[in-house]
């Protein structure tokens, strides 16, 4: 009869430490982590005059691939950009979109382009790259942990 419990037992167990180790907090990334990130795939970043944010960072490569990571003021503002990002899409694409309180993503791609939107906390990482670019954008929001 024990042995019939702990068979029981032991895979609900388990099933719940797998469910609690994958639910690990993100946490927004620096401006500084994001420069790392992009010039570690080939791209230059440069600060922008950020006005009334905190700070804009620019990575490009080209004059047809970009990479913007903004630092609002606080997770509102970061709304209202990520919504005017999206905004700003061609209509030419069907855009995919997660959405929540903490974390919005909206990823889009034709036949020439990749366009990519990200709002974790107070940051957005906004991108319209040639789609050959695809992997680097990629590579860093994976760095990024977004």
């Amino acid at each position: 009869m024990k042995r019939s419990v702990i068979f029981r037992v032991l895979p609900v167990f388990f099933v719940i430490s797998l469910i609690f180790c994958s639910c690990s907090a993100k946490s927004a990334a620096t401006a500084e982590q994001f420069q790392k990130a992009a010039e570690d795939v080939g791209y230059t970043v440069e600060e922008q005059d950020a006005g009334g944010l905190i700070s804009i960072h620019m990575a490009s490569k080209d004059d047809t691939s970009a990479m913007v990571f903004y630092v609002c003021n606080s997770e509102d503002e970061a709304k209202n950009a990520f919504t005017r990002l999206k905004e700003n899409l061609p209509d030419s694409v069907t855009p995919e979109e997660v959405d929540s309180s903490y974390y919005s993503k909206c990823t889009a791609e034709n036949d020439e382009s990749y366009y990519s939107i990200i709002r974790m906390g107070s940051t957005v990482l906004a991108s319209a790259v040639e789609l050959s670019e695809k992997d680097n954008v990629l590579s860093v929001v994976n760095a990024l942990g977004y």
